[in-house]
């Protein structure tokens, strides 16, 4: 046997329910060497998820039925999928759209029409997150009340988990790393997406925001997410 024969392709879901966006996408992912999973809409999508528990999910915002926001909000929610990245497609570059899909939980975004490099850099982005993830780090880092746990994948506040997506985990560890440090926005941009700080737009802001929501909902008094103008964010403590 070669090392080739143990090679297990990587395992990607797309929902979507215009047929032929799910055929040139499938096709196009079997010659960069991933595997694929294919759904026309939001609750065959989802039972797909929780089945076969793919690496990434693609997943289109305007479907009939259960539409791509609350398909992400379920994966998101259920205990065998909350892990998995969601990059979400949609037709509109600006708009609510847009807010709705980081709010439902999608880690990343992209506007049709849009091209396959563009398509397989996000998708190569996302998964880097699950590898750093899922790699040897140190276990534990702790801001105040704030408790990450690199092992489980976990953050506590006074022994309450707060669920977050794989992006707001990350942009957490980040600033635990140093806390009360500036972690510089483009240099967060460019580690967490690989991308432009010129093609983010919102979406790292909408991110912070509901970080900072999740954190707000369990009342930490002794520590909070700053926004430095011009620069960054960082979490200090306030006690």
């Amino acid at each position: 046997m070669t090392l080739q024969d143990y090679y297990i392709p990587r395992k990607i879901l797309i929902i979507d329910d215009e047929e032929h966006i799910l055929q040139m996408i499938r096709m196009n992912m079997k010659t960069q060497g991933y595997g694929c999973l294919t759904a026309l809409s939001g609750e065959e999508g989802f039972a797909l998820a929780r089945k076969h528990i793919p690496d990434l999910i693609i997943l289109d915002v305007m479907m009939p039925g259960m539409d791509g926001v609350e398909t992400c909000r379920r994966v998101k929610e259920d205990p065998l999928t909350r892990r998995i990245p969601v990059l979400m497609l949609s037709a509109k570059s600006q708009g609510d759209d847009k807010i709705k899909g980081l709010q439902g939980g999608a880690d990343d975004y992209i506007t049709k029409p849009f091209s396959l490099q563009e398509l397989f850099l996000r998708i190569k982005a996302a998964l880097r997150q699950v590898d750093l993830l899922s790699s040897p780090k140190p276990g534990i880092y702790q801001v105040g009340s704030l408790l990450l746990d690199m092992d489980k994948y976990q953050l506590t506040i006074q022994g309450e988990r707060v669920d977050l997506t794989m992006t707001e985990f990350r942009i957490l560890h980040l600033m635990m790393k140093i806390p009360g440090a500036t972690v510089d926005r483009d240099e967060m941009i460019k580690e967490i997406f690989d991308m432009a700080p010129s093609e983010m737009g919102r979406t790292l802001d909408v991110h912070i925001r509901n970080i900072r929501k999740k954190l707000e909902f369990q009342h930490p008094a002794d520590c909070s997410i700053e926004t430095i103008r011009g620069r960054g964010f960082r979490l200090i403590e306030t006690t």
